[in-house]
């Protein structure tokens, strides 16, 4: 979540296309692959109609791209895939709470299509990002705890969890004393390397009232950011960490 793409590229990038457009950086944690499982698992009907309805969709053409996925789901009803691409074009058009009408139905008939969990544990971290964007936190949370559980293993995943536990406006959602430990194992599972993990960490030993600890591995998350990351991230970062060491933990989610 300390690192995030527009909901419609995240969405994309799980089915696999290829973008020609990147969203602002301002929350979710790690940049995810363009090519994700997703899309490995390709489809035979409509897929062409598919790749084209997304094409249509990233030139404006919204209502084309609409009438053209909904072709799709007349003929072949059952395809998860189709139901998840209408939902990425509607959060194109600002149309969240449709949009999180159609991940439910891809996930529900995901589940039916016994998809892998790792791939089932994406469309939740989906959802949940959707979530987010449109303030229901609570489903979000719920969200990213089903893919945790797919994929406990998965430093992203937890990573996302952590965040929203640390820094979710609702006090109801915030638990820093599990994003501590959700997030010391992103941390671990990603070798202490990544940037992000280490600024989750931070921002639940915060939350936890453990400040030392904050600024100690918000100076180190710091320090771990790439080249590339550096100049839309640092400011942020360094934002927080004077947060941290003036005693104030930081929500903002």
């Amino acid at each position: 979540m300390n690192n995030k793409r527009s909901v419609f590229v995240w969405l994309l990038a799980l089915l696999g296309f290829h973008l020609l457009f990147s969203g602002a950086q301002s929350g979710w944690a790690q940049d995810q692959p363009g090519w994700g499982e997703i899309w490995k698992q390709r489809m035979t009907i409509g897929q062409a109609q598919l790749d084209d309805a997304f094409k249509l969709a990233e030139t404006g053409k919204i209502n084309e791209a609409l009438t053209a996925i909904d072709r799709v789901i007349a003929v072949d009803p059952d395809n998860w895939r189709s139901y998840f691409l209408k939902s990425a074009v509607l959060v194109l058009a600002k149309r969240g709470e449709e949009a999180l009408k159609q991940i439910d139905i891809s996930i529900s008939l995901a589940r039916k299509s016994n998809v892998s969990p790792s791939l089932l544990a994406e469309l939740y971290a989906s959802k949940a990002r959707s979530c987010i964007d449109y303030g229901h936190s609570e489903v979000a949370k719920k969200s990213l705890e089903q893919a945790v559980h797919l994929q406990p293993g998965d430093p992203s995943t937890l990573n996302d969890l952590a965040w929203l536990l640390a820094t979710c406006r609702d006090s109801h959602i915030r638990d820093g004393r599990r994003a501590v430990g959700l997030a010391q194992r992103a941390c671990k599972l990603s070798q202490w390397k990544n940037a992000f993990s280490i600024d989750t960490l931070a921002a639940a030993s915060a939350t936890a009232g453990n400040f030392s600890d904050a600024v100690k591995y918000q100076q180190l998350a710091i320090s771990r950011l790439e080249p590339a990351d550096r100049k839309a991230q640092e400011s942020g970062m360094e934002q927080r960490l004077q947060q941290y060491a003036s005693g104030r933990p930081f929500i903002g989610i």
